[in-house]
């Protein structure tokens, strides 16, 4: 950590970009200040205080990219979780289950059935508060129509993640569905993938990243196709696979091939559609808000392509925030671990989105749905929210 530090050039670019430093305006909430402790601190012997401040971080990269240095610094702060030896933030439990969840297969299919039951609470249920349900959420498809397996001859593969294969699986049969109206083979699921790992290199545990890491790269080697994800985070997180195997040659040659398969959504379906004249059906567009998911828009440097794709919709009038793309503050599971500081940046998002006048919230970060989702259910704002394939399939014709 020594090294990052000496190399930082203090500038504070990093700072003033930080969602968190925004809300709280605590030097030691930046990149900078994060730096400047961890190049004196050893997060192995850390006080309450020092794990508590590296626990404020949303991983978000935003503070890599206005760097001038290109430090890493997301990279340093993940390690230095992995050092610590106490536990920091709020929910530890909470936290804790719901990494084994995402790890365990047979335990997300369970906490999905469960949450399609909560879906049939009463509107005024704080269970519903808690678990981010909409007031008035559908009732959640039982199972998506998408086939469950792939073989050598599949022209295109998927990664559907934990959330559309468990919790909103009509994201699956809306991205299938999608496929076949542009032209392409519906896209279908290798077997033995699972969780991507983001929560686990989040939360500092990189033993349990690695092994969901090796894990979805066995699922789908010796299957040759393209791969669409769905949800920009796991986009991101896969992509990352080959520096998750930094210092073991062997996996990081298998995840090097592996993520250069792999095919972004909007990207991908914008390609998909080509020139396709698309007939409005309806006289008024509809205001919408793309909103950026923080690991596509930094990570990856995807921001263009959903909102080329959204302008092919006569049916969509695009609409931005007024100072720009904003972080919703869930940060994978940055809003358990600190949810005060997640609800506020979030709420600073909803009052810029108020401006638009948006009717509708689409993106392709299944975290930021869930968060945009919570704070319509806490009252922040009334709008439509949904994933980008569900809205996109339910307009082309």
């Amino acid at each position: 950590m020594k090294v990052a530090d000496a190399l930082c050039a203090k500038c504070g670019a990093c700072t003033a970009a930080c969602p968190i430093f925004q809300v709280t305006g605590r030097e030691y909430h930046g990149g900078r200040g994060k730096l400047h402790l961890l190049s004196r601190l050893d997060p192995r012997t850390a006080s309450a205080t020092f794990a508590e401040i590296l626990s404020r971080c949303l991983l978000c990269g935003a503070c890599e990219a206005v760097c001038p240095r290109g430090l890493r610094i997301t990279e340093e702060i993940v390690t230095a979780r992995e050092q610590l030896s106490r536990q920091a933030g709020e929910h530890a439990f909470l936290r804790f289950l719901t990494r084994q969840a995402l790890a365990h297969p047979g335990l997300l299919k369970g906490l999905g059935a469960i949450l399609r039951l909560a879906e049939k609470l009463p509107a005024e249920s704080g269970l519903r508060l808690r678990l981010g349900l909409p007031a008035d959420s559908p009732p959640t498809a039982v199972a998506s129509t998408m086939p469950a397996t792939a073989d050598s001859t599949s022209p295109l593969l998927y990664f559907a993640g934990c959330f559309a294969t468990h919790l909103q699986p009509e994201i699956a049969t809306a991205t299938a569905s999608l496929c076949r109206k542009s032209g392409q083979p519906a896209p279908v699921a290798a077997s033995g993938q699972g969780c991507c790992g983001l929560a686990a290199q989040a939360a500092g545990d990189l033993a349990t990243a690695r092994k969901l890491a090796q894990r979805n790269i066995e699922a789908f080697e010796g299957l040759e196709a393209p791969i669409l994800v769905s949800c920009s985070s796991c986009q991101s997180h896969l992509a990352s696979y080959p520096r998750l195997f930094a210092d073991e040659p062997r996996w990081r040659e298998r995840a090097t091939a592996f993520a250069d398969r792999l095919q972004e959504f909007s990207t991908f379906l914008l390609a998909a559609l080509g020139a396709r004249p698309i007939a409005p059906n309806r006289t008024t567009p509809r205001p919408v808000f793309y909103h950026d998911p923080c690991h596509l828009r930094f990570h990856l440097k995807i921001t263009t392509p959903p909102r080329e794709l959204l302008g092919r919709f006569p049916q969509l009038n695009l609409v931005e925030l007024p100072h720009g793309p904003r972080c919703c503050g869930h940060g994978g599971l940055f809003h358990l671990a600190q949810p005060t500081l997640s609800a506020q940046i979030r709420g600073r998002l909803f009052a810029e989105l108020a401006a638009t006048k948006a009717e509708i919230v689409t993106t392709t970060c299944t975290g930021c749905l869930l968060q945009w989702q919570q704070g319509l259910t806490a009252g922040e704002g009334q709008c439509q929210v949904t994933h980008l394939a569900l809205l996109l399939d339910d307009l082309l014709p």
